[in-house]
């Protein structure tokens, strides 16, 4: 039976910080393309222990958007490759992701068909504003010049990951600062739902599946986007991170769809490229589920409510 973190002290326990890119939007319709993982040991600074593109076995998607293509990923190991390096980076460890829906959704679903089974506690560093009472939800951007943490290029895993593991040191601390010691203190704030999570246990040693290292990985580090595409893309790039954030787990609050509204005039997009965006996260997900030439019933109902969420936030294909 699982013991949980509920106990674990919040200042003591070692967090692992994932973030991924991928060809889409949808976990079991779209692959990792990239993933980074920083750990954040008790007194020590976060520290990037994995970062390497992964090769999908298909096209690569939304290079507009992550500026990974197919030749970037063409030696890159696949998912199944690095399964024993992404275990022994996790091996001890609460997960913990700037946008825990998407990343936990595609953590989960790469490692089961790796052959991995096991569902970590999990939590979500967006949320923390909220549930601290420090504002609304926003960019890992906004939140980073909030504390006036360094933030590098966005839609690289490794920056996003560093940033991410370096604001997670500010909402411990500040944490601490309000006598809120454990992970079940941190779950009685709010009612969330990766707060279920806390009920299973952190990863166990990658030796409990007889899993091999890789020696082969190959990171972006060092990569800069050109200042004039990062310009040209900037708007795109936001909205689609305000769409991983809503699409997540396929269900839209009236909450998330006055976020994505705000956004759309923030970033001012017209409405052809709201089409765009949303065409290109419906034709993956289509892509993906036709690729085995077979449409099953599960593949349907997905596609039914991702055309639904897209239809609520603002366009669908076929309208």
């Amino acid at each position: 039976m699982s013991a949980g973190i509920a106990s674990l002290p919040l200042r003591e326990t070692p967090v692992a910080v994932i973030d991924f890119e991928t060809t889409g939007l949808t976990a079991g319709v779209d692959r990792v393309i990239e993933i980074s993982v920083v750990r954040v040991e008790p007194g020590n600074e976060p520290r990037l222990v994995l970062d390497t593109l992964v090769h999908p076995h298909r096209r690569v998607a939304a290079t507009e958007i992550h500026g990974i293509t197919d030749a970037d990923v063409e030696n890159a190991p696949s998912f199944r490759d690095i399964v024993g390096e992404v275990v022994t980076v996790l091996d001890g460890c609460v997960i913990a992701a700037y946008n825990v829906y998407f990343d936990i959704a595609f953590l989960n679903f790469e490692l089961a068909n790796a052959g991995v089974m096991h569902d970590p506690p999990h939590f979500c560093l967006m949320y923390m504003r909220p549930l601290l009472d420090l504002g609304p939800r926003c960019r890992l951007e906004a939140a980073c010049q909030h504390y006036g943490i360094q933030y590098g290029s966005s839609h690289v895993a490794a920056n996003d990951a560093i940033a991410s593991g370096r604001l997670l040191q500010r909402y411990t601390d500040e944490l601490h600062a309000r006598g809120l010691r454990t992970f079940g203190d941190l779950a009685r704030l709010k009612s969330y739902k990766f707060f279920r999570s806390f009920a299973n246990d952190p990863f166990p040693p990658p030796t409990t599946w007889g899993l091999a290292r890789c020696p082969r990985l190959r990171s972006r580090a060092g990569y800069v986007p050109s200042a004039a595409a990062a310009e040209a893309q900037s708007p795109i790039r936001q909205y689609w991170d305000a769409l991983k954030t809503v699409l997540a787990d396929l269900d839209i609050t009236d909450d998330e769809l006055r976020h994505i509204v705000d956004e759309r005039k923030r970033l001012g997009l017209d409405g052809e490229q709201v089409r765009m965006v949303h065409a290109r996260a419906f034709a993956a997900a289509i892509a993906q589920f036709c690729s085995d030439e077979r449409l099953d019933d599960q593949e349907l109902v997905k596609l039914r409510r991702l055309r639904e969420c897209l239809s609520r936030l603002g366009w669908a294909p076929g309208e």
